[in-house]
């Protein structure tokens, strides 16, 4: 997600996907207004409709809808694109789409209730998303209540209506195997994590004066107010490394002790607070790819050391931007190693990843729009070519099993969400809607 700790954008990262966001726009192939609500159910309603039925053609198979609660038929194909991966990434073109939303939350269901998934992680700073996994455990409070816990463009009837799911889900599994689980792993909180890592510090004996406490408190958002989108002082970003690269050589070398004087997991918790720490630093530093590296690997980290400590080898959802689960988005136009990438390298063939786009995506989001985004497709688009099939709901297999040929040329470069790439290189699935409606936000009056 775009960096949006109290609301504002922060970090090259979001200033890189805005621009891809708001991207000039370019020559429609055919002449309808695909801004325009009634142009487009005019161009619907003369296009022919194949009737209701899967597959649409090897690989590519029609959806009944985005509706959580429509039958699952359409989506065994799942089965065959995520095999026995035990890490299924569900990506979005924009936030605050509330087709993207349901259809999610849809395919979150089907994946709980036939291939035994019972984990879903969100891309939200990690210790503020604890109160909705709380709800979700135990049922107590609102889950509108619980959702304060998450940033406002997570905030809406759609992800309200997922987190009541689960909870009832919760209700109606009393095993504790079968219980549902609710976790973020955006590291975007430096004030929190420099606080936790400080008390930490000084159970073991590197006390406020400390030159490693010192030289931390040197970094962005710790000792002071954060002075983005202002450069970091070059001093002060060298004081904080040699601070965060001292006490990651004492959790190093002196793993044993700590781990005995506190215990092994709130060693590996202040070495989460570390690594916030060191990707915020990194996002608020740098000016170039390298700040979306140290934000996305420092999410990677703390997806697995959270499932890891908290849940062991549960099988989950990890719910982001479709850049951030990537498997190789430095291979494509965002030209940066995202987190889909370290996680692959972490987890190998057992982290799958999908795309979730759009021919028309509506967006609710005070700072970026209302309504549908000003985006054209070009002819190499994949949702242009989806969109000419005939269909308001695909599920893609990029593997196209069975096409000779294949829908999309072997190692062709082609378009999405007006990103340059080679599809299959990135995502091993795209789920295809022709319209995703905006949300329905709680967070701010709607914006129509």
């Amino acid at each position: 997600m775009l960096d949006f700790r109290r609301h504002q954008v922060k970090g090259i990262l979001g200033t890189a996907l805005l621009l891809l966001s708001f991207a000039p726009a370019r020559g429609w192939a055919q002449p309808v207004d695909l801004l325009d609500p009634h142009s487009v159910e005019e161009a619907a309603k003369k296009k022919p409709r194949p009737p209701r039925g899967f597959p649409v053609q090897p690989g590519i198979y029609r959806l009944h809808g985005t509706d959580p609660g429509l039958p699952q038929d359409d989506l065994e194909p799942l089965r065959q694109i995520i095999g026995k991966a035990g890490i299924v990434a569900l990506g979005e073109s924009f936030h605050t789409s509330g087709g993207h939303y349901e259809m999610k939350h849809r395919l979150f269901r089907f994946l709980v209730e036939k291939m035994g998934f019972r984990a879903i992680a969100f891309e939200n700073p990690w210790p503020d998303t604890d109160r909705v996994g709380r709800y979700v455990e135990t049922c107590e409070g609102s889950p509108e209540e619980a959702l304060t816990g998450l940033l406002g463009p997570w905030q809406s009837t759609e992800i309200r209506d997922l987190v009541q799911w689960m909870c009832d889900w919760n209700r109606t599994h009393p095993r504790k195997k079968d219980k549902l689980r609710f976790f973020g792993f955006d590291v975007q909180q430096p004030e929190q994590d420099a606080e936790a890592l400080f008390a930490f510090l000084e159970r073991i004996g590197v006390g406020s004066g400390d030159p490693r406490a010192v030289d931390i408190t040197a970094c962005d958002s710790v000792g002071a107010p954060s002075v983005y989108p202002a450069p970091v002082p070059e001093a002060g970003n060298q004081r904080c490394v040699r601070g965060l690269d001292a006490v990651e050589r004492l959790f190093n070398e002196d793993a044993r002790r700590i781990a005995a004087e506190t215990s092994r997991a709130e060693l590996e918790y202040a070495r989460l607070r570390l690594v916030g720490l060191r990707s915020w630093q990194g996002q608020a530093y740098y000016k170039d790819v390298r700040s979306m590296l140290a934000r996305d690997g420092g999410m990677a980290y703390a997806f697995r050391a959270l499932r890891q400590l908290r849940y062991g080898n549960v099988k989950t959802v990890v719910w982001a931007h479709n850049f951030h689960i990537a498997k190789d988005a430095a291979a494509a136009d965002w030209g940066a190693k995202s987190m889909g990438a370290f996680l692959r390298e972490m987890f190998g063939p057992s982290y799958v990843s999908l795309a979730l786009i759009a021919e028309i995506t509506e967006i609710d989001w005070p700072t970026h729009g209302c309504g549908a985004r000003d985006v054209r497709h070009t002819e190499r688009s994949l949702e242009r070519m989806l969109l000419g099939l005939g269909h308001e709901a695909l599920l893609v297999d990029l593997d196209f099993p069975g096409g000779k040929p294949p829908f999309l040329s072997p190692g062709a470069r082609y378009e999405m969400n007006e990103v340059g790439m080679v599809p299959a290189g990135q995502f091993d699935g795209a789920v295809f809607v022709e319209r995703s409606r905006k949300m329905d936000p709680l967070a701010w009056p709607s914006c129509q």
